[in-house]
């Protein structure tokens, strides 16, 4: 793995690059988030690129060799039924009812789901809603 890690560091330095080039053409209002994911993502690949550089260990198995396909259909199904709910139900009611169903289906602990569910719901109702203005889709329930 370390080869294509190399690669992809390389490659996501380029591409962070360009996307902080685009980002300089934008007002400065609205380039603050743009410039703190950017950010963000430049440390993250700085983090990959030392680690995959400073690293000498060689990958030996099989690229998704552990794959559950039962798992990962499950999860490409609810996500369809996810988007198909989404205008109807409404973002909030669909979104957790979703990650309860995923993390409960992937044999997450039920407690742990339910709170994780909510959190995130919480957690993007407030960044997205409250402080960004974003509208999101509302069905009949929310």
């Amino acid at each position: 793995m370390g080869k294509y890690d190399k690669i992809l560091t390389i490659g996501l330095l380029i591409l962070e690059t360009f996307y902080f080039v685009l980002i300089k053409a934008l007002p400065e209002n609205a380039a603050k988030y743009p410039t703190f994911v950017c950010g963000l993502l430049i440390i993250l690949t700085v983090i990959l690129g030392i680690k995959s550089f400073t690293l000498k260990e060689k990958y030996e198995g099989k690229l998704f060799g552990d794959l559950q396909l039962k798992q990962f259909l499950f999860i490409i199904i609810i996500s369809g039924i996810y988007i198909f709910l989404i205008e109807i139900l409404g973002f909030f009611v669909t979104t957790f009812i979703y990650l309860l169903v995923a993390m409960i289906g992937l044999k997450a602990d039920i407690k742990l789901s339910s709170v994780t569910s909510v959190g995130f719901c919480i957690l993007i109702y407030l960044v997205f809603v409250v402080f960004l203005k974003v509208p999101v889709p509302s069905g009949f329930l929310i």
